[in-house]
């Protein structure tokens, strides 16, 4: 899981983009999107959830 607590390191690290196998929780979610931090969560092969992401994300 990606939690909250997980995230303010992220962003203390400067680290513009967190990745997971499971589900981040929707505190973390909100928080990803007032720090312009990306968060994917479920990614598993070819195939993952995107919950917030720079404007600029391109794939």
């Amino acid at each position: 899981r990606i939690t909250s607590e997980m995230l303010i390191k992220v962003a203390k690290r400067g680290i513009p983009v967190i990745i997971s196998r499971s589900a981040p929780t929707s505190l973390s979610v909100e928080l990803a999107r007032e720090l312009n931090i990306t968060v994917v969560g479920f990614a598993r092969g070819e195939k993952m959830n995107i919950y917030s992401s720079f404007p600029s994300l391109n794939f």
